[in-house]
Order: C-alpha cells, then structure tokens, then sequence
C-alpha cells in the first residue's frame, strides 16, 4: 500500500523524526510512502536534505522523496542546492496558503513549473477554503499545463475539485484529511482512477491528539474500506503516481 501524502521535519507541534514517521507507517502495513519535510517552511533546506537521506537509509525504494518549494527558495541558493543534492526528487509540492506569493507572483509561479518540467516530476497542491488555494484557483495552471500531472491535497472544497478533474484529465486528488463522504461522492462521480490514498501523517497529530500516527492511519484505512469493494480498496491503496507520472 502507498501513502502519498506525507511529512517528515519540524510543524507546530515539534520535531517529527523520520524514523518515527516510517514505522508507524510500516505498523498499518503502509509499503511506499510520499513524503515532504515541514522543515522546508522554516527554510532550513541543509536539515531538509538530511532528513530525506536518512529516511532513504531507512526505506530505500519505497521512499518517494517531494521537493517543497517555497518562493524564498527560489530566490535564494537553496533550489540549486536541493536540486544538487543527489536526492531523486520525484514530485514538488507547492503550498499556496502557507506561501501565498505563489497566487501573486504568476513569474515565479512558472519558474516553478519549469522545475517540475525538467524533472519530469508531478506537482502536488495543497486546496484549502482560503482565496489562494481553493481548487478553481488551479484551474487555469493544469489546463495549461497538460503535458505534467497535478494532484490537488486534500480535494477541498470537493464541488469545485470534482469540477477541475472534470475539466483537467491531467490531474488526481488525494484524500489526505478528506472526509469519508467527499471519498465516495468522488467514486460516486467516475474518478476512482484519479484518487490516491493519503492522510497527511503526521499531522493528524494536531487534529486527533486521541489517537496515535499509527491507529490514525489504520481509522483511515477501516473508513476506505468502508465505501469500496475489496477490489477498488487495493486499487486506491496501491496506487503511487510519483514513479511513473500519469
């Protein structure tokens, strides 16, 4: 099973060990992950590129690394030094809320794209309610882009997501924090093939402070298999498009 929504590194609540990250992974049964450091947004690229080798030390193959990209980091030596860093990038995330230039310098925003172009690379982005990051706001940039893959985190607001997906045969949708109801209006609608399994671990502990990473994973996967046949539940489970992009 793949998870391909995933952290490592410093958040709010503190320091989320790679190590710990990959074995609660590995106790629901969880093979692949995809994963990005929240370290990225304190900037701290040196700890970012640390703590992706170590979590390759540990998971070899079965880690698919997600360069984060922040404006700062593009306008400073930290792209080249990530893109020098002999980690096989294999998608980049951008995060139009926690970095909202993004919705506003529309010349970075391409220079990113570029990136994920010479890499060959998806590009993952976060959705959200606020202006910058709802799903319509991508629109534009995936229909524009049809020679890359998109997937839009989280799917949320679900109406206008079901609407991009509609409209952008080049774009997936995970279901990191996604309730069990916007999972089954997405399979209800024909895009079963377009849903990867994901959950936003670790940061299910800000949210859910009653469970621990590895029962969280499991509640998310017993929710999955809820809705769906044996069949469609390892269909949307085994799915990771960060090898070979869609």
């Amino acid at each position: 099973m793949s998870d391909n929504h995933v952290h490592i590194g410093w958040f709010t609540d503190g320091y989320h060990f790679p190590n710990d990250v990959w074995q609660a992974e590995q106790e629901t049964g969880i093979d692949d992950i995809v994963v990005s450091s929240t370290s990225t947004c304190a900037e701290l690229y040196k700890l970012v590129v640390r703590e992706m080798k170590e979590l390759i030390r540990l998971g070899g193959p079965h880690i698919h690394p997600i360069l984060w990209l922040t404006p700062r980091m593009l306008k400073t030596w930290g792209v080249s030094y990530m893109l020098h860093s002999k980690i096989r990038w294999q998608g980049i995330k951008m995060h139009w809320k926690a970095h909202r230039e993004w919705y506003y310098n529309p010349g970075l925003t391409k220079k990113a794209i570029e990136i994920a172009r010479n890499l060959n690379v998806p590009i993952l982005l976060h959705t959200g309610l606020f202006k910058e990051c709802r799903p319509i706001v991508f629109e534009s940039l995936c229909s524009n882009n049809p020679d890359l893959s998109f997937v839009l985190a989280h799917g949320r607001p679900i109406d206008e997501t079901i609407n991009v997906l509609k409209s952008c045969p080049n774009v997936m949708v995970d279901t990191a924090f996604m309730p069990i109801e916007d999972i089954k209006m997405l399979i209800d609608f024909g895009y079963m093939e377009r849903i990867l399994f994901g959950t936003d671990v670790p940061i299910n502990n800000i949210y859910y402070k009653d469970l621990s990473t590895t029962e969280y994973v499991q509640k998310c996967l017993q929710d999955l298999k809820s809705i769906v046949t044996e069949n469609e539940f390892k269909h949307i489970t085994s799915k990771c498009i960060y090898n070979n992009p869609i």
